[in-house]
């Protein structure tokens, strides 16, 4: 498969560079569609015991994605007897990557490289699978837009720790940079070594996700903080409808409190403290969307 073909190179990188200074890559393709695990992953998650998502009967009428990812023309992925299909094989996609990563760190074990190796697993992006009967990926919710962060270095990171805080992708690169000790190089993000050492008390606070993709479609901006999420487009006249969802409570976002919700003003405040961090966050960045996102009518 093409799972054991990238882990069989990584580890014959491994072999290769183990005497040297190395950095080694292993974008892995799947669970991507098409979702076609071997066996014995094929089989190790029974179809009839899957559950689908809680979400998959959500009407959308409020939500800012009801035509996304093809919804209306699939109808299958908001079907919960055929979406169970689409579970078991993306879990046993999963499972076999999680074999491979094993078997790659393993390989570190067997050289003595573990003690002074950094090793980041994280993905790019998650999976709706079925989630508010959609497929796929390019949209703010949590199944899409909360992806897996691990990181390993004995001695610096302790052993199954866990770092409460809202991060990033693009604070991977100043991390790597950080703990290889090498100075400064300009980013956009920040080093996460403050937040695991318990040393950084502001990072963290909130993270911003941008699809900059037309403004007339779906929300361009994404603002998580202390469990708040909202989601708005970048310009004052989009009519893309806001979106501000409280995942203390409504962790399937089902319950848009904006948009077409007749108690929304109930909400202006923690969506102006929300949109309030996505402008320190665009003035941060010299976004030419800022006007766009300040002149917004939230509510």
């Amino acid at each position: 498969t093409l799972t054991a073909f990238q882990a069989q190179k990584t580890i014959e990188a491994i072999e290769r560079l183990r005497d040297t200074v190395f950095s080694i890559t292993c974008s892995f393709h799947f669970p991507h569609a098409p979702m076609l695990p071997p066996e014995p992953y094929y089989s190790m998650y029974p179809t009839e015991e899957m559950v689908p998502p809680l979400s998959i009967a959500d009407d959308m009428e409020n939500s800012p994605y009801r035509t996304a990812n093809g919804r209306l023309a699939n109808p299958e992925y908001s079907d919960p007897d055929k979406i169970k299909y689409m579970i078991s094989s993306y879990y046993g996609l999963v499972k076999e990557i999680d074999g491979w990563g094993g078997k790659i760190l393993d390989k570190l074990d067997e050289h003595g490289l573990t003690d002074r190796t950094l090793v980041i697993f994280t993905s790019d992006h998650g999976e709706m699978l079925g989630s508010h009967g959609m497929r796929e990926k390019n949209v703010f919710y949590e199944e899409s837009a909360h992806i897996p962060l691990l990181m390993r270095l004995p001695g610096e990171i302790n052993n199954n720790s866990e770092v409460e805080a809202y991060v990033s992708s693009i604070d991977l690169f100043p991390s790597i940079m950080d703990y290889l000790d090498v100075g400064e190089y300009k980013s956009d993000g920040k080093s996460l070594r403050g937040l695991i050492n318990g040393t950084d008390n502001v990072h963290g606070e909130y993270v911003v996700t941008e699809w900059d993709y037309r403004g007339d479609i779906s929300p361009n901006y994404m603002v998580v903080k202390e469990g708040w999420k909202l989601m708005i487009p970048y310009t004052s006249s989009s009519n893309v409808i806001n979106a501000l969802y409280d995942l203390n409570t409504d962790p399937h976002e089902m319950n848009n409190l904006l948009g077409n919700n007749p108690g929304r003003k109930k909400y202006a405040d923690k969506a102006e403290e929300l949109r309030g961090c996505l402008l320190e966050w665009l003035e941060e960045n010299n976004s030419k969307y800022y006007e766009g996102v300040r002149d917004r009518v939230l509510i």
